[in-house]
């Protein structure tokens, strides 16, 4: 049997993936467990900081008109995907991580981004760096769907599944105990290995990616595909 890739994000970020995923000649099911909403949030004034932390591109799409008030502080992205789409808001990027919040944060010049506005969603990663003082604004939300019928097929059968969250992980060891699904024929591919410590034991291999960026994923998903 081909095995497929099983993609469970939100379905703007599902349909990227999926692409990059048939790119590299690899077979997507795609079949979101969220989906994402915008948060009523309070625009603290930008004058009171100097830069803005953006960690996923959904804080720039869910943000509305009140992003507006921040062009003119410099941008600091976690990833290429969330940096692009900020520069084509108008947004001034100045400084891009690919491996994480906490990792962005540590290769800030140490005098520089000392008060930072970082736009999140209500599940965030949250961080312990110390020396710069982070004011949290939630823009967005992940609403928990239940497994679709594709998804529920696939993982009856056995594939790969994409894990991209820790709640994700949570979720979905929630809905296959739910309907009695045997995980122990399924491989996780996780993001990172918070996200594969989450997903728990029983599956058939879980690894994490070597980075937490969406191409080091399907580099892993795509020789898992293979075994």
């Amino acid at each position: 049997m081909t095995r497929s890739l099983i993609i469970l994000r939100p379905i703007e970020g599902a349909r990227e993936t999926a692409e990059k995923a048939e790119k590299m000649g690899l077979s997507t099911i795609v079949d979101p467990l969220f989906v994402v909403e915008t948060m009523a949030w309070d625009a603290p004034l930008d004058s009171q900081f100097d830069a803005l932390m953006l960690t996923s591109a959904n804080a720039v799409k869910y943000a509305g008109c009140a992003l507006e008030k921040y062009r003119k502080l410099p941008v600091l992205a976690v990833g290429k995907a969330t940096a692009e789409i900020a520069r084509q808001s108008g947004l001034d990027v100045a400084e891009v991580g690919e491996g994480g919040v906490e990792e962005l944060l540590r290769s800030l010049p140490s005098d520089r981004y000392r008060k930072i506005l970082r736009l999140t969603g209500k599940d965030h990663v949250k961080t312990t760096i110390s020396g710069r003082e982070l004011v949290l604004r939630r823009v967005y939300q992940a609403r928990a769907l239940p497994l679709g019928e594709k998804a529920r097929a696939a993982l009856r059968q056995g594939h790969v599944v994409l894990l991209y969250s820790v709640r994700a992980a949570n979720m979905l060891i929630q809905e296959l105990d739910r309907l009695g699904i045997d995980r122990s024929v399924n491989d996780i591919a996780a993001l990172s290995p918070n996200i594969a410590e989450a997903a728990g034991g029983g599956w058939k291999t879980v690894q994490a990616a070597k980075r937490p960026t969406d191409d080091a994923l399907l580099s892993l998903a795509g020789r898992l595909c293979l075994r």
